[in-house]
């Protein structure tokens, strides 16, 4: 049953081609196929628009990763939340050279390299409570996690699978307790391995909710691994396979822990919530299609497949691939990008009927587009490309908290009140308090039943 709090999303859904008359005609950036001016006009004198906060990206900085003498591709992005970093947060590219190159958001001058991994690089995170934490996969068989105000030289942790396992993807839960990598195929199936962040323990695998019984050439891999954003025990996964999975890891075994597979009858590149409540997931795939599933029905709210030819024919707006998507909390609405091979990028959005071009960004890539991050906080994009360009488009300055007025040199009188210490064992303290040791209790809870599961493993396969 929809909630009320979902219904704010589904409306904008079902707005369609209204939603998008009220776009105005700068932001539309000449595309054709709209409506007649004069009926827009009069939507717009009627009705909010839905896309304003969307012409604020400006391109702000850019910069090339990696020597100057080679070509290096940039294949996956994570920054720091601002939320929680203190001063400007970072941004960790992951790129082809099996390194991951740190810059600071703001002036994306150079932090640091993360070398040691021995293959290409699968995916980079920061910690969702703990920013200076960054974790890193790749297809050597490891996830490591380095512990950013300490040296870079080495990991500070290593978690290491089942021999032979190639991490394709991975994700960290939102309380940074639970780590999940997918990996390529062998045989038949692909692996979900699971970890305790803090020991580094195996805690278990799944193998049986993502299989390929038809013969191809190219072994299938786990495309994509996401954590819900706020249930630790919620995982959504992503295969070429063509399936997405939804789990609920607190289960013992694999089979009950299985909520949902949803078909996507085509090759998954790209999966993600969405959504007030995160009560929705997208899936894009190598075909250009695009859907969007209620994860708590198990309904398909809307699909649209291979979007190029529509957008060239309706818009005049020429999409090559589709590069990710973002969920813009303020406009409350799933937020398409969609790019060309000269390095152009549109953004799009879902109505009911069609996608529509919202815009245009300014030409800041020469290539292919291959990943971004999208800060809700300050509504700012970062992109990175084949073109080695790793490019931050500002939105708005994260709002914080204002420091106490403080007037030097005075002192109280009788018409100030002098300052009190702090009780530090106030009502509100004592409240985290009480919410931490809840969340850690949980999370011993998720731990144990994890390490019940029963994973059939070959003979042959060994813990390294």
């Amino acid at each position: 049953m929809l909630t009320t709090q979902s219904l704010s999303f589904l409306q904008w859904l079902a707005a369609g081609e209204g939603a998008f008359q009220n776009v105005p005609v700068h932001a539309r950036s000449g595309c054709a196929g709209a409506l007649s001016a004069s009926w827009h006009t009069d939507a717009k004198m009627t009705t909010p628009n839905y896309f304003e906060a969307l012409t604020k990206l400006k391109l702000g900085r850019q910069t090339t990763v990696g020597p100057d003498n080679q070509d290096t591709y940039i294949l996956e992005i994570d920054a720091q939340s601002n939320a929680l970093c203190r001063g400007d947060p970072l941004v960790a590219a992951v790129c082809s050279d099996s390194a991951v190159h740190v810059y600071s958001k703001g002036t994306l001058l150079p932090i640091g390299t993360f070398q040691g991994h021995s293959d290409m690089l699968s995916g980079a995170r920061f910690g969702n409570r703990n920013p200076y934490l960054l974790f890193t996969s790749s297809k050597d068989g490891t996830v490591r996690c380095w512990d950013m105000r300490t040296k870079r030289t080495r990991a500070s942790q290593v978690y290491t699978g089942i021999e032979g396992n190639m991490f394709t993807s991975f994700d960290v839960s939102c309380n940074d307790r639970i780590l999940c990598a997918g990996t390529q195929a062998q045989g038949d199936d692909a692996y979900l391995i699971f970890w305790d962040c803090r020991s580094t323990n195996l805690l278990g695998a799944y193998k049986e909710s993502h299989s390929d019984d038809i013969t191809q050439q190219n072994p299938f891999v786990i495309q994509q691994v996401r954590f819900h954003p706020n249930k630790p025990e919620s995982l959504a996964t992503g295969s070429t396979d063509g399936l997405v999975c939804l789990f609920d890891i607190s289960q013992s075994s694999e089979e009950d822990a299985l909520v949902t597979t949803l078909n996507s009858e085509s090759s998954v590149s790209r999966i993600g919530w969405c959504g007030t409540n995160s009560e929705y997931l997208y899936c894009l795939t190598h075909t250009e299609t695009i859907l969007i599933w209620d994860a708590v029905e198990s309904t398909v709210l809307t699909r649209f497949d291979d979007v190029r030819e529509k957008l060239a024919e309706d818009d005049q707006c020429k999409v090559d691939y589709l590069v990710d998507c973002f969920y813009h909390a303020s406009l409350k609405s799933l937020v398409v990008v969609g790019g060309s091979y000269t390095g152009d990028l549109n953004l799009l959005a879902v109505g009911r009927e069609r996608v529509h071009k919202v815009r245009s960004l300014p030409s800041a890539h020469s290539g292919v587009v291959r990943c971004l991050h999208w800060d809700n906080m300050t509504e700012s994009l970062v992109t990175g490309g084949e073109d080695s360009t790793l490019a931050v488009w500002p939105g708005k300055e994260p709002r914080l908290p204002k420091p106490p007025s403080r007037s030097a040199g005075t002192t109280p009188t009788s018409a100030t009140t002098p300052t009190t210490p702090t009780n530090p064992t106030t009502p509100t303290m004592r409240k985290r308090r009480a919410e931490k040791r809840a969340a850690l209790t949980e999370d011993i809870e998720v731990t144990k039943r994890m390490q019940r599961m029963k994973v059939n493993h070959s003979r042959s396969a060994t813990v390294k």
